[in-house]
Order: C-alpha cells, then structure tokens, then sequence
C-alpha cells in the first residue's frame, strides 16, 4: 500500500501531516495506528491528520512507513487521481 502525505502548519504553528491511499483513509488510519508524540485527528468523510507534539514525530511516521511526502500542486492532482477511494 502506497501512502501518500502533506506537511501543513496550524494556526498555532504546530506542524500536521495529512496522509491518503487509494486503500482508503480506514487502511491508512489500520496501518500507521496511533504513535508517539502526535495528536491523531480523523473523522467520516475527511482524511486523517497526525499534529506534532513532539519534535520529529512526524517525521519518524514518514520514515517508517515510507510515506510519500507530496508538494501541494502534486497532493491535488493525485487527490484528483485517485478520486472517491481515499475516503473510504
């Protein structure tokens, strides 16, 4: 399963990474589960989000699970790509 992420920053300026697959968002949330240092943020009909807590957190998250991190003109159009699927 490929997962694919973006790094965006909170209002508070704390660091969030968004993941998708074309397994779904539940095969994403099955997979990477909940780990240290981050805040786990999902909900229907939306994707999951990890909020940093602790310092390269995120990034060990990435690195484990050979996220593929995107820029966000690359995250729309394989958002676009992969369509309805990473909702499920």
């Amino acid at each position: 399963m490929t997962i694919y992420g973006l790094f965006g920053i909170t209002h508070g300026w704390a660091r969030v990474l968004t993941l998708m697959s074309a397994d779904g968002d539940a095969a994403v949330r099955a997979r990477v589960g909940p780990a240290d240092g981050v805040v786990l943020d999902h909900g229907a009909g939306r994707l999951t989000q990890y909020y940093e807590r602790r310092n390269g957190a995120l990034d060990r998250i990435v690195e484990r699970h050979g996220v593929v991190v995107l820029d966000n003109a690359a995250w729309n159009g394989m958002k676009h790509e992969l369509g309805a699927a990473i909702l499920r």
